[in-house]
């Protein structure tokens, strides 16, 4: 279960597909298709971004790297770049009035959608951890299996999304 998976990519905004690819591979695998799937993609872009531009300083020659692991409360995705990093209490808070609103904008979004937010390797990299307790695709699998034979074959694809 405590398996971590990756993905590096060049530091390029046109990277983002494939960084979005990985994480829908990865949420297909753990049947997460309702309000966490956009919670989760929302994150990411966010930090890739953030990754990019402050980061990485549109260096492209550096990598962004997209990590994943399943643990046994909920799934923890990571976004590291290649930059010096960053002291996430200096971050403006894009919800005060003296701030122009643009500032601090991806961290907010960040740490309100995920469940929480942590800040390593001294802000190179950003972490979030998704509470998502009862995510087992062989259980999953397990019960659409049993469902199917008590049901029969004829189970409408709704009941099981």
């Amino acid at each position: 279960m405590n398996k971590l998976q990756q993905i590096s990519v060049k530091s390029q905004a046109n990277e983002i597909h494939k960084v979005l690819d990985f994480v829908e591979l990865i949420c297909d695998e753990h049947n997460i298709y309702n309000s966490y799937y956009g919670n989760i993609v929302t994150s990411i872009t966010e930090a890739f971004n953030n990754a990019i531009e402050h980061g990485n300083k549109f260096d492209e020659n550096k990598k962004v790297i997209v990590s994943f692991k399943q643990m046994n409360d909920g799934l923890t995705f990571c976004v590291q770049d290649e930059g010096k990093g960053f002291n996430p209490t200096k971050v403006n808070d894009p919800t005060d009035s003296n701030n122009d609103g643009e500032s601090g904008r991806g961290v907010f979004l960040m740490r309100l959608l995920s469940d929480k937010l942590l800040f390593e390797n001294g802000g190179s990299k950003i972490c979030f951890k998704f509470l998502i307790s009862n995510i087992n695709k062989e259980i999953s699998d397990s019960r659409v299996e049993k469902l199917r034979m008590f049901l029969g074959q004829n189970i409408p694809q709704t009941i099981l999304n």
